[in-house]
C-alpha cells in the first residue's frame, strides 16, 4: 500500500529498502565479529595490581571491591590514565628492586601484606613458593609503604638507588 507525501510523492509504508539493507548489514557485522574471537583472560587492572584483586586469599573482600570499582571509574573518565597506572603498576610488580619500604615493614610486620599472583606478572618475590608473586598491602601500613614506593621514591629514583641498596643491607639480603 502506498500513501502520498506532501509533495504527492508515493511512499511505501514500512520498512524501506535502505532500512532492510542496514539492518543486514549490521547483522552480518555483527556475527562476523563474535564468531571467530580469540577469548584471551583479562588481566587485572592497575588498582588490582597494586592494592589487590579479588581471589586473593587473606586479603579483605571489602578493598578488592574497592579496587575494582576504582578501576572501572578511572577506565571510564579516563581510560588513557587507567591504561598508564595498569601499565606502571605491572612494571613496579615486576621489577624487585622497586619494593626497598614494602619489603622493610613487610619484615617488619609480616601482617601488613598478603601474597598475590597476576597471570602476565612474574611478580619480585623469589623461593620455591613464591615465584612469580608479589605482595599487596592488607592494612593501613603496607597501603603507606606500597603508596610511597610507587609514587614518590620510583619516580624520584630514591628507592632503586639510594634506599634499596641501604634497605637491603639491613635486612641482610644479598648486595651486588
Amino acid at each position: 500500500m502506498s500513501q502520498k507525501d506532501s509533495n504527492g510523492r508515493g511512499r511505501r509504508a514500512g520498512f524501506g529498502l535502505v532500512t532492510a539493507a542496514g539492518g543486514a548489514v549490521a547483522a552480518a557485522i555483527y556475527s562476523m565479529g563474535t564468531a571467530h574471537a580469540d577469548v584471551t583472560p583479562p588481566t587485572d587492572d592497575g588498582f588490582q595490581v597494586l592494592f589487590g584483586a579479588p581471589g586473593t586469599a587473606g586479603l579483605l573482600a571489602s578493598q578488592t571491591a574497592t579496587d575494582v570499582t576504582d578501576d572501572a571509574n578511572l577506565t571510564a573518565t579516563n581510560a588513557g590514565d587507567e591504561t598508564a597506572l595498569t601499565n606502571s603498576a605491572d612494571l613496579f610488580q615486576d621489577t624487585g628492586t622497586d619494593h626497598a619500604l614494602e619489603q622493610l615493614i613487610f619484615a617488619i610486620d609480616p601482617s601488613s601484606y598478603v601474597v598475590q599472583s597476576t597471570p602476565g606478572i612474574d611478580g619480585f618475590l623469589t623461593g620455591a613458593t613464591d615465584t612469580g608473586d608479589y605482595l599487596v598491602p592488607d592494612n593501613s601500613l603496607g597501603f603507606l609503604a606500597t603508596d610511597l614506593d610507587i609514587f614518590l621514591l620510583n619516580p624520584t629514583g630514591l628507592d632503586p638507588g639510594l634506599l634499596g641498596p641501604i634497605i637491603d643491607t639491613l635486612l641482610g639480603f644479598p648486595t651486588t
